[in-house]
């Protein structure tokens, strides 16, 4: 159970879903593996998502509501590959690229409809190829609501399909420095659907450097280009484990996340695109500041941040931002 309050938050360009919205959210899950021997198995995931609103008087949640299959597919191991098929979750880095393939359902489902291919025939490194597609009205709900899960949260109703793809490698060799480089492009969302020659392409690089065992980082650089298509990411982090509080993991961080926005007096679309990256990232509340182009569309963002972690009980932990 979660319960969400959200009372007139700040728009970038209008509002799209009122200024009062509180209710209960009630999401259950029912899973099971089967494991044939250690080189095949299936996975299957259930999920149902209902609500109960205070404010405002409109629930499309209602009980019981749709019972989606979050997760469905198989993994087959030979040699140096693994193959994953099927509806699976994908996260990768810290989630600013690919993360949550459904974002319009909120934190409901984050699958994607993919093929996951794995090589890990050099040491120290994982070769992930992707292709993703997902489609906007699922096609195997149980008790279907006809509900849009890929297009943008105050726009039209979307029919189509997300896809694309990429090649993602992970990299431990160096224990000081263990990095991470991609290529991934986005074919089709709801507004490049109907245009030609549309394709954004993605490349990046991500390092984690360990100084000591107080001290480490994440800096993470990308390039977005295509047909008329220039923009880029920094996302920029420095931790300090803090003495005295390692039973309490407590940790502080400064960092600075920037994301390019779109010049309109230039002919090009300088705009970040987030791709798969369309959830809350830094704030439950900040993430509909985008709410008329679509909630988590992050872009034009220059955001210098301190932040604190600390878990005062096993299973409880605090994060505190600002920035």
């Amino acid at each position: 159970m979660r319960s969400i309050s959200t009372t007139s938050p700040t728009q970038l360009g209008g509002e799209a879903r009122g200024g009062v919205n509180h209710f209960q959210r009630y999401r259950t899950r029912l899973w099971g593996e089967y494991h044939h021997n250690d080189d095949f198995m299936v996975r299957a995931r259930l999920t149902n998502e209902f609500r109960t609103y205070v404010q405002p008087n409109n629930n499309v949640y209602n009980s019981l509501d749709e019972v989606v299959i979050d997760n469905l597919f198989f993994d087959w191991k030979w040699k140096d590959l693994t193959l994953r098929v099927g509806r699976q979750d994908l996260i990768y880095g810290t989630g600013k690229l690919i993360l949550d393939g459904t974002p319009k359902d909120g934190s409901r489902t984050i699958y994607f409809d993919a093929v996951k291919l794995t090589y890990s025939g050099i040491p120290d490194t994982d070769v992930d190829f992707l292709l993703m597609y997902t489609q906007a009205k699922d096609p195997m709900v149980i008790h279907s609501e006809e509900r849009d899960i890929v297009g943008f949260a105050g726009g039209d109703d979307y029919d189509g399909f997300e896809a694309g793809g990429g090649v993602y490698i992970k990299n431990k060799s160096l224990k000081k420095l263990p990095f991470e480089a991609y290529y991934l492009v986005k074919t089709h969302e709801q507004d490049v659907a109907f245009l030609n020659n549309n394709d954004r392409h993605t490349i990046g690089l991500r390092l984690m450097p360990k100084f000591s065992a107080l001290f480490d980082g994440n800096l993470e650089a990308a390039y977005q280009l295509g047909n008329d298509i220039s923009a880029f990411m920094i996302d920029a982090k420095a931790n300090m484990n803090i003495p005295g509080l390692a039973e309490r993991k407590g940790r502080l961080g400064v960092g600075w996340y920037y994301l390019s926005g779109d010049d309109p007096d230039s002919k090009k679309d300088e705009g970040w695109n987030p791709l798969w990256a369309r959830w809350p990232q830094y704030s439950e509340l900040y993430v509909y500041a985008y709410d008329t182009d679509g909630a988590g569309r992050w872009s034009n963002i220059n955001m210098p941040y301190v932040d604190f972690s600390i878990a005062p009980m096993k299973k409880l932990q605090t994060d505190l931002l600002l920035g």
